[in-house]
């Protein structure tokens, strides 16, 4: 149990370091000696956990983006949608938003490099779109709404992506926004569109 522990922190303290390194030289101006001198590690022991820079960015979008998604998911069922909503776009844009150079880093790799592209949709993006189009059928089934799951979950993704990579980056009245304020009116906007809520009067 204590070597896995050890494996596991010195796992995470590899990480810690490519996002450092990541962030401010950009995938392709960083090296693994880099990242290693900055993890306190040596080169070799960098390769026994992460083989390539590219298993390094593709566990960094997991851990930074899948698995934090993972866990908002499993309170859904309990929550209203509005109130789960607003709460999973404020963790979401909070953490964006502290790691903005990092994520546009990381996406302008999987948009440019084909290799990374692929492993990112075969190893990360497939299996988790599985998982989560399967919990907003059931839900959607649940709330008796005839909505695609598909459809529901890409208006939210875009939703997000488009305010954190790119409306923060270009409008700096946006990016002065508390990330509560953001995720309440954005999750308005997508629950009840430009009218607002019709159930609400004036």
């Amino acid at each position: 149990m204590a070597t896995r522990m050890a494996a596991d922190a010195r796992r995470a303290q590899i990480l810690e370091a490519a996002a450092r390194v990541f962030a401010r030289y950009g995938f392709r101006g960083s090296t693994t000696r880099a990242i290693a001198q900055a993890a306190g590690v040596a080169e070799g022991t960098l390769f026994r956990y992460f083989p390539t820079k590219r298993h390094l960015l593709l566990a960094l979008f997991e851990t930074l983006t899948i698995q934090p998604i993972q866990q908002q998911l499993q309170k859904l069922e309990s929550m209203e949608p509005q109130q789960w909503l607003e709460t999973f776009l404020t963790e979401r844009l909070t953490a964006m938003r502290a790691q903005l150079p990092l994520m546009q880093a990381l996406y302008q790799e999987i948009r440019t490099d084909e290799a990374v592209r692929q492993a990112f949709i075969t190893q990360v993006v497939q299996p988790f779109l599985e998982q989560v189009r399967n919990m907003l059928a059931l839900e959607l089934r649940r709330r008796n709404r005839p909505l695609h799951p598909g459809l529901v979950l890409w208006a939210i993704w875009g939703a997000l992506h488009g305010v954190t990579i790119f409306g923060m980056e270009l409008d700096p009245d946006l990016a002065t926004l508390p990330p509560e304020q953001v995720a309440r009116e954005l999750s308005a906007l997508l629950l009840w569109g430009l009218e607002g809520n019709p159930n609400q009067s004036g």
